[in-house]
């Protein structure tokens, strides 16, 4: 009988089986369980494996485990990745971690506040700090990728790198200048020194440029000014976009604050910079307006060179035009209201600027008058009876705002060549600088990749051009008249009357003015206008002995006659000179003329070769304008001239040469930024001589006019701002109606930029509405 299955004897178990049934230990197994009880077996169990701490790559790779006897991860583990590397290697990751966090509070300690502001708004939107400072950091390299080049970048001459040897004289105070020595140590800098070269005037300190700037660093000497930026929390704490209608983009607004108070704010200060800055904060409209506002952003507009439309004044989608427009309206406002106001005095020197830039002086004139006018009315030029009871801060702006004003107008009636409109300056005098410099205040800049500020010494800069304006409010007086009248040149004696005048404030500048360490751009032009004044003067007296001369002798042998006749000029001049302010003895007239005509280009080249031609200054056009019709008078005169061939006249040709490429090319590059310029470029390029044309398409590498999209709108433009005085008849032939429109030239004896400002006088008023459909008559 069988036994029932439940009652089976169990079977003993066995060990598993550890290598598989194909092994040994499988066979064994095999065995036991073919036989009957149990049997004993003898297994040997494997060691246990010692994994190693760290792997190598190549267990890294494969993902497995590696066994400490390998020779390879042996010697990973006991010499590069042992436990005190991989506590290190955790030590680095916790210090980088650190280093983030530190690196996005020192932006949120430092950045201006606009920035702060954004930094913080993407911590409470969850950002971690990597990317934050990521972001930062590439937008920072856009931005170095676009500034500091430009910051290290120096100009170079066309057709022409060095300074031409003409100009390299003794008397010259321009070649110990530091800005001139920073150039001259630049590594494979063209220039050579004055020492290297034996000629030009040694500095006045025995220390090199390196040295003498250390105190404060030498970013101004070795970058352009249009590199720096306006550092002024003020600027960053306004919001611009409640004051005007034309957009709500604060961070664009303040961009064309920060613009305006870099270029033209220094040279033409219509208004108190704290003042107006802290009313528009304040929401005040004591130095504040919507008026004033708009004119501001109008003229920024003009100098901000991410807008490359800038000079298109006649295109209603622009940003100026909306400024503009916006200004127009508020000053039809306030005239409706028929109150005065400080505000629109200031709004009026500006709208004047911007019309001016637009090439309708006539219209933009008209501003000023008005504005002079409620001057009057305000008595602004007088000291007020209770000026002693007035809030200083009220009393200051007002002052500011009649001084601003009548350095506006002895500056333009001077190039107008017209009378003065306010024969004296104002009653209250200038504040003394050390006295009270929060009446003029700063404008602090800041370069590229450098942690200090430059005071840009506007206190001192700001009084010099205002005593010097004054004098030229005198020049104009005693050399112009009535619109319209030919008034005769003064006498001798008052020229050298001015003449001394202009020399002993030239001599009185401050250090930050002097020759030696003038850098800024406004700081150059105010030498810079220094010497023309001095060349229109002088040029007056040897246009009138040339006219002598030749009415007396009009043989050919009448150049000896010219000779003595400015000989006899000058000896005048020295005979009585006045007493005050006292001079050394005037030199002949035609070397002096010489000798500003000299200091006048070497400061030009200067210019351009630290901060070149291409950021918005107005002033600087008048200066390349000028130079140019005096060097293409001189190049003509040396084509005329019977002298014989020789390498110094060729190389005297070339240096012309290269001065009239110069100053075209610069005409050409403010073009960018104003169509006044665009006009004037074509005017000099139309008066140049073929070899001087060509070598501008060469070295200068400007687009041809016929080859510009917009070369017929343009023309057509130009036609209405430039017409022909004479009408046109009914029958006219084809060549009368070629020369209707052929250039003006310069009469016998009258330089080519007096026949520039006729015609703007003119036909300086035109519409804003002068891109019209072109069937229109003109």
């Amino acid at each position: 009988m069988a036994t029932p299955p439940s009652h089976r004897p169990l079977r003993a178990l066995l060990p598993a089986d550890t290598e598989g049934a194909g092994g040994e230990r499988g066979a064994a197994v095999s065995s036991a369980s073919s036989g009957v009880g149990p049997r004993q077996t003898s297994v040997e169990l494997a060691p246990r494996r010692r994994t190693a701490r760290a792997a190598c790559i190549e267990c890294r790779k494969r993902k497995t485990k590696a066994r400490k006897s390998s020779p390879s991860s042996r010697a990973v583990a006991d010499v590069l990745l042992s436990g005190l590397v991989a506590l290190k290697r955790r030590f680095v990751d916790l210090e980088d971690k650190v280093n983030i966090y530190e690196q996005v509070y020192a932006i949120l300690r430092s950045r201006p506040q606009h920035e702060a502001n954004s930094v913080f708004k993407r911590i409470r939107t969850g950002d971690d700090p990597q990317s934050i400072l990521r972001h930062v950091e590439h937008g920072d390299l856009l931005l170095q990728l676009r500034v500091v080049p430009e910051s290290r970048y120096r100009y170079e001459f066309p057709f022409m790198s060095p300074l031409p040897a003409r100009l390299q004289t003794q008397d010259n105070p321009y070649l110990g200048s530091l800005i001139y020595e920073w150039e001259v140590e630049r590594p494979g800098s063209p220039i050579k020194s004055p020492k290297q070269t034996g000629k030009g005037k040694q500095p006045e300190t025995g220390r090199s440029a390196s040295e003498e700037s250390t105190t404060q660093g030498p970013g101004p000497y070795v970058k352009p000014f249009h590199a720096a930026e306006v550092h002024d929390p003020l600027i960053d704490s306004t919001e611009p976009a409640k004051w005007t209608a034309v957009t709500t983009d604060n961070a664009l607004l303040r961009s064309l604050l920060q613009s305006y108070f870099l270029h033209e704010y220094q040279w033409f200060s219509a208004f108190q910079k704290e003042y107006f800055l802290s009313d528009m904060i304040a929401d005040r409209r004591q130095f504040c307006s919507p008026l004033l506002v708009n004119a501001v952003l109008a003229l920024a507009c003009h100098s901000h060179r991410d807008l490359p439309d800038r000079a298109e004044f006649w295109n209603p989608r622009t940003l100026g035009y909306g400024f503009l427009t916006e200004a127009k309206r508020h000053w039809e406002l306030e005239q409706a209201g028929g109150r005065s106001k400080l505000t629109t005095i200031q709004a009026a020197i500006l709208l004047n600027i911007v019309y001016n830039l637009n090439a309708m002086v006539k219209l933009g004139w008209q501003y000023t008058l008005q504005a002079i006018d409620m001057a009057h009315k305000m008595k602004l030029f007088k000291k007020p009876e209770n000026w002693e009871t007035l809030s200083p801060r009220l009393r200051a702006g007002r002052d500011f705002t009649a001084w601003s004003l009548f350095g506006w107008q002895s500056h333009c009636t001077y190039h107008l060549f017209e009378k003065p409109l306010i024969e004296k300056p104002p009653e209250v005098p200038l504040p003394a600088v050390t006295e009270d410099p929060s009446w003029y205040g700063e404008v602090w800049l800041k370069y590229p990749l450098e942690g200090i500020l430059y005071p840009s010494h506007y206190a001192e800069f700001h009084k010099a051009k205002t005593e010097f304006r004054i004098i030229l409010n005198d020049i104009s007086g005693a050399f112009h008249g009535e619109p319209g009248q030919n008034r005769p040149p003064p006498a001798e004696s008052k020229i050298a009357e001015l003449y001394w005048r202009l020399q002993a404030w030239y001599a009185a500048l401050p250090r930050s003015l002097s020759p030696r360490t003038i850098v800024f751009t406004t700081q150059m032009k105010l030498h810079m206008h220094y010497h023309h004044v001095i060349i229109t003067m002088l040029q007056s007296l040897m246009a009138n002995a040339s006219s002598s001369a030749s009415t007396a002798s009009p043989m050919p042998s009448a150049t000896p006659a010219l000779s003595q006749k400015v000989l006899t000029i000058s000896s005048l001049l020295n005979s009585d000179p006045p007493a005050e302010p006292p001079g050394p003895p005037l030199p002949p007239l035609q070397a002096t003329f010489s000798l500003h005509r000299t200091h006048y280009e070497t400061l030009l080249r200067l210019y351009y070769l630290r901060h070149g031609f291409e950021a918005l200054d107005t002033f600087i056009m008048m200066s390349l304008m000028t130079m140019a019709f005096i060097t293409t008078k001189e190049l003509e005169d040396i084509r005329f001239s019977v002298q014989p061939y020789s390498e110094e006249r060729k190389a005297h040709i070339n240096s012309l040469r290269a001065t009239l490429v110069l100053c075209a090319k610069g005409l050409y590059d403010q073009g960018k930024s104003y169509y006044l310029s665009q006009t004037i470029f074509r005017l000099v390029r139309g008066g140049m001589h073929v070899n001087e044309k060509e070598l501008l398409r060469e070295y200068a590498a400007l687009p041809e006019e016929e080859d510009s999209k917009d070369a017929r709108m343009r023309e057509e433009l130009a036609q209405r701002l430039w017409p022909h005085p004479q009408p046109r008849m009914k029958n006219d032939s084809q060549e009368d109606i070629e020369m209707e429109h052929a250039p003006r030239t310069a009469p016998e004896g009258q330089e080519g930029w007096k026949v520039l400002d006729g015609l703007l006088k003119e036909y300086g008023e035109v519409r804003m509405d002068a891109s019209e459909s072109s069937d229109s008559e003109d």
